[in-house]
């Protein structure tokens, strides 16, 4: 009976949840066996096989992002379709178009990417918060979403910063430019 009665937003906002968690533990535990590779291909020679193969990782979770992002946002559309006020502004409850609700998801990737300096000035880029009152499990949700971002672009800083730095010790190994294919007369 209660399931028969449930809107659809609901088990697609579970399933989203779940699947942030899945990618963002994925991102996390895999991340080593593609350094492995970043490793070999500045370690022999920089070949583009094996520099492509490392960069569809990468692509993977810019898609992730991407992808995460829309669903994030219809969902919370589907939301207040079927009635629940998930968002507040300075009045109190409060519904919000398409366009509102993509900079308010916005706003969470943003502080997901800033960690809590966002928070602790309080920057925002929309006046849209989440109902916190009103939509307990929304929040839980908005956190997921959040987290999935900071995690995620952690993941990548440290990657972008740990590639540099194995770039420049084999640069200063070679003391040149990493091989080019063409001699130097």
């Amino acid at each position: 009976m209660l399931i028969t009665n449930t809107p659809i937003s609901i088990p697609i906002t579970i399933a989203l949840t779940i699947a942030m968690i899945v990618v963002t533990t994925y991102i996390w535990f895999t991340h080593d066996a593609k350094h492995r590779d970043l490793d070999s291909w500045i370690d022999y020679g920089f070949s583009r096989e094996t520099l492509l193969h490392a960069l569809l990782y990468y692509r993977f979770m810019a898609l992730s992002m991407l992808v995460f992002y829309v669903l994030f946002t219809v969902s919370c559309l589907m939301l207040q379709r079927d009635g629940y006020l998930i968002f507040a502004d300075d009045k109190g409850p409060a519904q919000a178009g398409p366009f509102a609700t993509a900079v308010f998801a916005f706003d969470m990737v943003l502080r997901g990417a800033f960690f809590d300096f966002m928070q602790h000035f309080d920057l925002r880029v929309t006046h849209l918060q989440m109902n916190r009152t009103g939509a307990r499990l929304f929040v839980w949700y908005a956190f997921v979403f959040r987290m999935f971002y900071g995690m995620t672009l952690l993941r990548v800083l440290f990657s972008f910063a740990w590639i540099w730095t194995k770039i420049r010790r084999a640069h200063g190994r070679d003391g040149h430019a990493p091989h080019s294919g063409h001699e130097q007369l």
